[in-house]
């Protein structure tokens, strides 16, 4: 079973053996814990422990409770992801689940993604699957053409033509990006991107750092849907040491709270 937070109750407590006794696919207590004891779980475990995960599905980290956070592809009302940090190891981590989790869930018939990143070796892996389409630097003149390329695919998609694929861009360090939106058609598509894509089955994912996010290009940044924050203090009281088999100083507690729809749940990213 996977956590998808668009389908929670808001009064949501994280605690899903008392709201969820009746489903089958619960996961038992001795499966819960092993998933949350080592220092950084990586995501192939998770995908392996978890699951079936429907169509169109993408996981970005691990819920307080153990189970992995998941985002439908298919269900626009997250909207287009922002990940804000400092640690640039951590937010890239969390880019790699999502795209790696897309593709190996996926097929690219379902999904196909592009990268823009200035860590091109960390995401060299990625382009074993066929979903990923590109992996583009941001200096490269291709990568503003494939914001306007991905805009004319949600207009065309708008205008009533064939929906397609759903379409992941990524763009790891909006910091290196944001020269190109020097040209205006690149600001311009891409902000229509943010606001509007995953209407049309499109899905920017960004990240920046915490100081970048009151930049000029502020307006842009606000039409996000779902903002994935670093956490700046930790919480030791979110998993009860008494449930767990393990002394705490091996538990990997939440770094990052997702806020979307209203809603804020801690989660810790994995590796990749």
């Amino acid at each position: 079973m996977a956590t998808n937070l668009l389908n929670l109750p808001t009064f949501w407590k994280g605690n899903h053996e008392r709201e969820l006794s009746d489903n089958r696919d619960y996961q038992p207590r001795e499966i819960l814990s092993q998933s949350i004891l080592c220092a950084t779980p990586s995501i192939y475990s998770i995908l392996n422990s978890f699951g079936p995960f429907p169509p169109y599905s993408l996981v970005v980290g691990m819920c307080r409770d153990g189970l992995p956070f998941m985002i439908g592809l298919d269900n626009p009302k997250s909207g287009s992801i922002l990940v804000v940090g400092e640690n640039s190891i951590e937010k890239t981590q969390i880019l790699k689940s999502i795209s790696f989790s897309a593709s190996i869930l996926n097929n690219p018939n379902q999904v196909r993604l592009c990268v823009i990143t200035n860590k091109v070796d960390r995401y060299a892996d990625l382009m074993k699957y066929p979903n990923c389409q590109a992996l583009l630097t941001p200096y490269e003149r291709a990568a503003g053409e494939m914001v306007i390329e991905f805009a004319a695919i949600a207009e065309q998609r708008r205008s009533g033509r064939e929906r397609g694929e759903a379409l992941m861009l990524l763009i790891d360090d909006f910091q290196s990006f944001a020269p190109m939106l020097s040209d205006y058609s690149v600001y311009l598509n891409l902000k229509t991107l943010v606001a509007k894509g995953p209407n049309s089955g499109i899905w920017p994912i960004i990240s920046i750092m915490s100081g970048d996010v009151h930049s000029a290009k502020g307006q842009l940044l606000r039409s996000f849907g779902t903002y994935i924050f670093e956490k700046v203090d930790n919480d030791p009281g979110l998993i009860p040491k008494s449930e767990l088999m393990t002394p705490p100083e091996l538990i990997h507690q939440p770094n990052y709270n997702v806020i979307i729809g209203g809603r804020l749940i801690p989660i810790s990213n994995l590796s990749v």
